[in-house]
C-alpha cells in the first residue's frame, strides 16, 4: 500500500506564500500541494517523520550550562544580565551548529588561523555544544530528530520545491531538505517539473514597469553599479511628510485622489507598502477608516499591556525598602487596584508630589485600605515576601473585562513562590526577572479580501501586483530595514571564520543583500508609478534622514546634486503644487469663535476672585505666586486653575528637594527656646535629622545608588550649619519663630507666607530670614537691580499682620514692639548672608553682605501692575524677549515660563515690556 505524498513549496515568508496560492489556485493546480515557510516545513516533518512534539526549549538546562563553563566570554554578561546573554549565546550557537555537518560530532579545524576574539568565542561555543550532549535548542532538536528518522517509518513522504537562495538555509537546513526529497524519490510521486517554475514566477525579478520609465529604471538597477543615468518623470515621486501620522493622512488622501480621477482604477490595483510598526498599521487604519477606504493585508494583531505581571512586578519594588516612586505611582493607578481609577490617580499623584506615607482616602474601602499596607510593608527574608504575594493577589479587581490579566497575576505569584520556595535571600532581581512584564498580542490575523487597497508590509514578499504603490516610513532604518548588531559575532569575525574553517555561516552583507533584492522585487510588482513618503521627524518628534535607498536612487537618474534635493516637501506650497495626486483641502478663512488679540487674553472679570473662601473673599497670595506673576501672567493664572501639567519622572536629587531636605535640617536644629549648639554637635546632629527628612521626603536617597550624592550632600549641610550657627551667635540673635506662617495685606490683597526663620535681635529689632540653597551670585544680581520680592513681603506680612497662630502672646509682643525689621538671605551653598539691613554687629559675621538700595522696589512695582491687569480680567501673554530680560536685566531666572508648554506656545514676539 503507498503512503500519502506531499508536495511542498518553500518561500520566505507569509507574503510570498499567499501569492504562491493565489496564482496555484488562479491556475487549478491539484491537490496534495502546501505553499508554506521554513517553520511550516518543520511541523509537516515532525508529524510524518513521528517528532515528539516539544512544548519548550529547555532553556533552564541551557541556562545551567552557560553557568557551569567557567572563564567563557559570557560569564561576566550573563551576571549583569542573564536572560539577554543567554539569548543571545545561543543565537550564536545556533548559528555556529547549524553551519557544520550535523551527521558528524561538533568540532572543526583551522581555528589556530583565527584572531583571538573569534577563535576564542567559537572554541567556547564548541565547549559549550559539548556539554549540551545534544540537548540543542528547539530549533536544532526537531531537525537533528528528522535527520535521524527512518524513512520506512514516516506517515508520509514530502518533496520540497525551492527557488534556489531564497529563502537562505543553514546546511542543516539544507540536509534535512536533501533527506526529504530522498526519501520521496523511493515514493511513487513524481517530480513535478512546472512548480520551480511557478516559485521563480512569484521570487524571481520580472518588472511590471513600462519600459523606459523612471520607475523602470529603479527596478531594473536599484543598488547596482550606475553606468548612464535615466530621467526622473511621473512614475516615480519623494515627498517629505512630517511625521508617521501625516503619512498615514497623505496616503489615505491620495489613494482616494487616485481613485477619483481614474474610474478604472479599482483599490485593489494601489498598493501601500509599510514598515513593520505597530504605529504605521494603527495610523494608516484609522486615517482609512475616516476616508471610508477598505484595506487588504493591513497587519491586524493588536497588543495589549500585560497589566498582571505589570502589577506583580512593580509590587516587588514597592516591597524592596525604599521603593521608588514611579513603581509605587504604577501599583496605586494600576486597573487592578480595589479602588476606583480615580482613586488611584489622587494617589499616585501624591507619591510624585512627594508624600510618600500611603494614607487612605475618605472613599478607600476596607480592602484598600489592606492594599495600602501591603504597599507600605517591606520584607527583607524570602517568607515575609512569600508570604506577602497570595495577600496581594487577592486583594486585585477589576471586574470582568480584566479577570484574564489578575489570572496573569496570579500565574505571575505562583512562579515567584517557588522561586522564593528554600532561599535563603530574596534575590529581588532574578524575582522581577522571573515576571518582568511583556505585551499581549491579540493574535489577529489580517484581512486580506479582494476588494481593498493592497497593503504590503517592509519584511515580506508582496502578495499581490499593484498598478500604483505608495511607500511610507522611506527612512532611516528602512528599505531595506537596520540589521540587528551580533554581540558575539561581527562582521570580519564571521569573514575570518569563513575563510579559515570553511564554516558557510552567513554575514551580515548577506542578509543585507536578501533585504535589498526584496525590496527590488516589491517595486518589481509595480505596473505604473511609486511614490515615497519620507518623514522628516520619527515617532519621538526627532529628526531622521530619509532612507539610505535614497543615495542609490539618486545615482540612477539625471538631475539636482543631492539626493535630498528630490524630495518635495508639503511645508512649501511651490512644492505641494508638484506632489500627484496630493489631495488638498479647500482653502478657508479660520473662523473663531469670538476675537482673540495677540497680546492678551479678556475674560471680564476679576482674575483674583477665581480662587475665595467659604465666606467669598480672596484667599491670600504667596510670595511665589506673586513672583510667578511678574514674569509670567498666563502661569500664574495656569497655576490658579489648577491646569499645570502633571509630570510624573523617576526620583532625582535636584535642587528643590535637596533645598527641602537642607531647611528641614535647619528647622529642627535651630529652635526658638533652645540654646544654640555646640559646633562639635553639629555634624551628629545634621546626621541624624538629615536621615529623619530622608525617610520620611526622599526615601530613594537611602538606596545604595544614592551613597555618594547622600555624603555629599550630608558635608554641605554640616558646612552650612555650623556657618550659619555661627552668625546667629555673632548677632546674639534669638530664634523667635521657625516655619511660621505668616499673614497680612499689600497692594489691597491678603498675603501669607511661611517664613524659615523669625529672629530677634537687641535693641527690639527683628530679621526675617529666608534660607536659600544656592550660592550668593544667583540672588545678589536681582537684589542689587530691585527686583527681589520674597523677604520683603515676608515683612509687609509682620507690618500689616502677624503670625497666623496668635496664640503666642510673647511672640506677638516681639513683633508689635519692633522698631525697624530687616530681611537677610542666607545662601547655603557659599555661607553667605544677603541683607538689605545695616547691623551693627554685622562687621563681626563673616560671608555678610548688606545691599544699601531697594532691593525690592521695581519687583513689587510690577507685581502692583500685574495685579491691576488681572484684577481687570486681562491676562497678557509673554513676549519672546521676557526670557532674556528677566535673566540678564532683572538677575532672575524666569523658571515660571517653564511651567507648562502652553506658555511657551503663546508667547508673542517682541521685546519684553519692561526693556521698552
Amino acid at each position: 500500500m503507498s503512503r500519502q505524498n506531499l508536495q511542498y513549496l518553500l518561500v520566505p515568508d507569509a507574503g510570498a506564500a499567499r501569492r504562491l496560492r493565489r496564482i496555484l489556485a488562479e491556475r487549478s493546480a491539484r491537490s496534495g500541494m502546501v505553499v508554506g515557510t521554513w517553520s511550516e516545513l518543520m511541523e509537516w516533518a515532525c508529524r510524518a517523520y513521528l517528532v515528539p512534539e516539544t512544548t519548550d526549549d529547555d532553556d533552564s538546562g541551557f541556562r545551567n550550562a552557560l553557568e557551569e563553563l567557567e572563564d567563557a566570554f559570557w560569564t561576566e554578561s550573563l551576571s549583569v544580565a542573564p536572560v539577554e546573554t543567554s539569548e543571545a549565546v545561543k543565537s550564536a550557537l545556533i548559528k555556529i551548529v547549524s553551519s557544520t555537518d550535523p551527521t558528524s560530532d561538533i568540532g572543526i579545524a583551522g581555528l589556530e588561523g583565527l584572531p583571538e576574539r573569534p577563535r576564542r568565542h567559537l572554541d567556547d561555543l564548541f565547549r559549550l555544544a559539548k556539554l549540551l550532549e545534544g540537548r540543542w535548542p528547539q530549533e536544532l532538536s526537531k531537525i537533528h530528530s528528522v535527520l535521524s528518522a527512518d524513512a520506512n517509518d514516516a506517515l508520509h513522504t514530502i518533496r520540497v520545491y525551492r527557488s534556489e537562495g531564497n529563502p537562505r538555509l543553514t546546511r542543516w537546513q539544507t540536509e534535512l531538505i536533501e533527506k526529504l526529497n530522498q526519501d520521496a524519490d523511493h515514493s511513487e510521486e513524481r517530480h513535478d517539473e512546472a512548480l520551480p517554475q511557478i516559485l521563480n514566477e512569484v521570487l524571481g525579478s520580472d518588472f511590471a514597469g513600462e519600459p523606459g520609465s523612471g520607475l523602470r529604471v529603479l527596478q531594473e538597477r536599484l543598488f547596482e553599479a550606475v553606468t548612464d543615468k535615466g530621467e526622473v518623470d511621473t512614475s516615480v515621486q519623494w515627498v517629505g511628510t512630517r511625521d508617521f501620522l501625516q503619512e498615514a493622512e497623505v496616503a489615505a488622501g491620495m489613494v482616494q485622489t487616485m481613485l477619483s480621477e481614474n474610474p478604472d482604477l479599482e483599490p485593489a490595483d494601489i498598493g501601500l507598502l509599510i514598515p513593520d510598526s505597530f504605529e504605521y498599521a494603527t495610523a494608516l487604519e484609522d486615517a482609512c477608516a475616516l476616508g471610508g477606504i477598505a484595506l487588504s493585508g493591513l497587519p491586524a494583531e493588536r497588543w495589549r499591556r500585560d497589566l498582571g505581571r505589570e502589577v506583580v512586578f512593580h509590587f516587588l519594588y514597592c516591597r524592596q525598602k525604599p521603593a521608588p516612586a514611579m513603581a509605587l505611582a504604577i501599583c496605586l493607578s494600576s486597573p487592578l487596584m480595589p479602588w476606583s481609577r480615580e482613586e488611584g490617580a489622587v494617589l499616585a499623584q501624591t507619591v510624585m508630589d512627594g508624600d510618600y506615607r500611603l494614607r487612605p482616602l475618605s472613599s478607600t474601602s476596607r480592602d484598600g485600605r489592606f492594599m495600602l499596607d501591603q504597599l507600605r510593608d517591606g520584607d527583607s527574608e524570602p517568607a515575609s515576601l512569600a508570604k506577602a504575594l497570595p495577600e496581594f493577589v487577592s486583594l486585585l479587581r477589576g471586574g470582568e473585562d480584566l479577570v484574564g490579566h489578575i489570572q496573569q497575576a496570579k500565574a505571575a505569584v505562583e512562579q515567584l513562590n517557588d522561586a522564593l520556595e528554600g532561599a535563603a535571600s530574596v534575590d529581588w532581581a532574578g524575582l522581577r526577572r522571573t515576571v518582568s512584564p511583556r505585551f499581549i498580542t491579540s493574535g489577529e490575523s489580517p484581512d486580506f479580501n479582494l476588494e481593498g487597497v493592497t497593503v504590503w508590509r517592509e519584511s515580506q514578499e508582496g502578495w499581490r501586483t499593484v498598478k500604483r504603490l505608495i511607500v511610507l516610513g522611506f527612512a532611516q532604518g528602512h528599505y531595506p530595514s537596520t540589521l540587528a548588531s551580533d554581540p558575539v559575532f561581527s562582521a570580519d569575525d564571521l569573514g575570518s571564520i569563513r575563510e579559515q574553517t570553511g564554516l558557510a555561516v552567513s554575514s551580515p552583507s548577506e542578509e543585507l543583500e536578501d533585504r535589498r533584492l526584496r525590496f527590488k522585487r516589491q517595486l518589481g510588482a509595480v505596473a505604473e508609478s511609486v511614490t515615497f513618503l519620507v518623514p522628516r521627524r520619527d515617532a519621538r518628534g526627532e529628526r531622521q534622514s530619509p532612507s539610505e535607498s535614497l543615495v542609490f536612487m539618486h545615482q540612477l537618474f539625471t538631475g539636482p546634486d543631492s539626493a535630498d534635493e528630490r524630495v518635495v516637501e508639503l511645508d512649501s506650497a511651490d512644492d505641494r503644487a508638484q506632489v500627484r495626486h496630493l489631495a488638498l483641502a479647500a482653502p478657508a478663512s479660520p473662523q473663531s469663535p469670538r476675537t482673540l488679540h495677540a497680546e492678551d487674553l479678556n475674560f471680564d472679570r476679576d482674575l483674583l476672585a477665581l480662587r475665595t473662601d467659604k465666606e467669598g473673599q480672596l484667599k491670600p497670595e504667596s510670595p511665589s505666586s506673586l513672583e510667578t506673576l511678574m514674569v509670567s501672567r498666563l502661569a500664574w493664572l495656569l497655576r490658579r486653575l489648577e491646569a499645570e501639567p502633571l509630570l510624573w519622572a523617576p526620583e532625582s536629587a535636584d535642587v528643590a528637594l535637596l533645598g527641602t531636605l537642607a531647611h528641614k535640617v535647619f528647622e529642627d536644629m535651630f529652635r526658638p527656646g533652645e540654646v544654640l549648639p555646640d559646633s562639635s554637635e553639629i555634624p551628629g546632629r545634621v546626621e541624624t535629622l538629615l536621615d529623619d527628612a530622608i525617610r520620611r521626603l526622599a526615601p530613594f536617597l537611602r538606596s545604595s545608588q544614592w551613597q555618594v550624592e547622600r555624603r555629599h550632600f550630608t558635608a554641605e549641610t554640616i558646612k552650612a550649619a555650623q556657618a550659619w550657627r555661627d552668625v546667629l551667635a555673632r548677632l546674639s540673635a534669638e530664634v523667635l519663630a521657625s516655619e511660621a506662617w505668616l499673614q497680612g495685606t499689600w497692594s489691597g490683597i491678603p498675603i501669607h507666607g511661611q517664613t524659615d526663620l523669625l529672629l530677634g535681635l537687641p535693641g527690639d529689632r527683628l530679621l526675617v530670614v529666608d534660607y536659600k540653597r544656592s550660592k550668593s551670585t544667583s540672588r545678589r544680581p536681582r537684589m542689587e537691580k530691585g527686583y527681589d520680592c520674597q523677604a520683603n513681603l515676608y515683612r509687609a506680612m509682620l507690618e500689616s499682620g502677624g503670625p497666623k497662630d496668635d496664640t503666642d502672646e510673647t511672640l506677638l509682643s516681639r513683633i508689635r514692639s519692633a522698631a525697624r525689621t530687616g530681611i537677610v538671605y542666607y545662601m547655603l551653598n557659599d555661607q553667605v548672608s544677603l541683607s538689605d539691613s545695616v547691623l551693627l554687629e554685622s562687621g563681626a559675621v563673616p560671608g555678610w553682605q548688606t545691599l544699601e538700595n531697594d532691593v525690592a522696589s521695581r519687583a513689587m512695582a510690577l507685581i502692583q501692575q500685574r495685579l491691576g491687569e488681572v484684577s481687570a480680567g486681562e491676562a497678557r501673554l509673554n513676549r519672546e524677549g521676557d526670557a532674556e530680560f528677566f535673566e540678564k536685566q532683572a538677575g532672575i531666572k524666569p523658571y515660571a515660563l517653564e511651567n507648562s508648554p502652553l506658555i511657551d506656545l503663546f508667547t508673542v514676539a517682541g521685546e519684553a515690556e519692561e526693556a521698552q
